[in-house]
């Protein structure tokens, strides 16, 4: 708790995840809402409703991680929905190939949205917003039944649109940037993995970091003054892949991320150490399907031991009272449990 960053809400365990918000997430986005408030009070309402979509379509983004984490023999514990956007806490297998299809998970996700997105436009004779400077807000959208921009649009279309577009700008910029830690510069990693090993391979990303960091910046300051808060959040984008790839940086140099070896196997021993690959980790659901068990197993043991310690209070009754002084509701409870005693014997 010294850590002010690290703050957050508690929003639920989904799918044997724990979800959490940073309490900088509402804040970030009450000043997107005032700041557009200030600009125009009218699109108020419009610019809550895109803050929702935008945290719906960075969880989304998340649970693409962590789902396609456990689909390559990972795990995926934890979600953190933080004001840059969302991290994901998953443990990969050491190869080049969970390393690769996990960054792709997040994009993924965004993708198949924009396709529905999509689907649901044509209803209405619109092209989706592909231009990334698109005002959500205020601009219209393409009809090609009319040949033409049209800016009224009905409302469900409105919001297709604006989801649309949240969920490709965040496709977009997590694949365009290559530079660690995003997406991007995830899979630049694993792409160079197997033919530069894993140490030149996280350099190359770290410092393709650094170069889109300060091309970050130099572009946060051109559209200063045309859009303060996007250039406001370029710049904390750009701080923040340049710390996170200083970072991986020094583990990396202070031997803190190891080598894993060509593919994820260990040269080192030579190539027996081919032949003791490690057990197939159980997926999620297997996992899930075992804690089930045992939870059942937990429970039907407390049954037992409770329906064990009225047994023993009623035959203590029967030994003072007689057995006349039971109720009927008695009488059939000692029926029911001798009964499920012969049941488990004959078992």
């Amino acid at each position: 708790m010294n850590d002010p960053l690290s703050w957050s809400l508690p929003l639920g365990r989904w799918f044997g995840i724990t979800v959490r918000m940073s309490v900088w997430f509402p804040l970030i986005s009450l000043g997107f809402v005032l700041r557009v408030w200030q600009e125009n009070p009218a699109y108020v309402g419009a610019a809550v409703l895109v803050q929702f979509m935008l945290f719906a379509a960075v969880l989304l983004h998340e649970f693409g991680h962590c789902f396609t984490a456990r689909a390559v023999d990972g795990d995926a514990d934890d979600i953190l929905m933080w004001p840059l956007g969302g991290l994901a806490s998953v443990q990969l297998p050491s190869v080049p190939r969970a390393h690769l299809l996990t960054p792709l998970g997040g994009p993924g996700v965004n993708l198949i949205l924009c396709l529905g997105c999509v689907g649901g436009l044509t209803m209405f004779g619109c092209l989706p917003p592909f231009n990334p400077f698109w005002n959500l807000y205020v601009e219209g959208l393409y009809s090609w039944h009319l040949g033409g921009q049209i800016a009224e649009l009905p409302w469900a279309a409105r919001l297709l649109a604006q989801f649309f577009y949240v969920n490709y700008i965040l496709m977009l910029f997590n694949l365009i940037v290559a530079g660690f830690p995003l997406d991007g510069g995830r899979v630049l990693q694993a792409a160079l993995w197997p033919r530069l090993g894993f140490a030149t391979a996280t350099r190359i990303a770290c410092w393709s970091g650094y170069a889109v960091a300060a091309l970050l910046i130099l572009f946060a300051m051109v559209m200063v003054k045309s859009q303060a808060e996007g250039s406001f959040m370029l710049f904390a984008i750009a701080v923040f892949v340049g710390l996170a790839s200083w970072q991986q940086l020094q583990l990396l140099e202070a031997g803190a991320l190891a080598d894993e070896g060509f593919m994820g196997y260990d040269f080192s021993q030579g190539y027996t150490s081919l032949e003791r690959r490690p057990a197939r980790r159980p997926s999620w659901w297997q996992r899930w399907k075992q804690r089930r068990a045992e939870r059942r197993r937990l429970r039907a043991e407390e049954e037992e031991a409770a329906e064990q310690t009225r047994v023993d209070q009623l035959l203590v009754k029967v030994q003072e009272q007689g057995l006349q002084s039971l109720t009927n509701e008695e009488r059939r409870f000692l029926n029911r449990v001798s009964a499920k005693l012969r049941q488990k014997k004959e078992t």
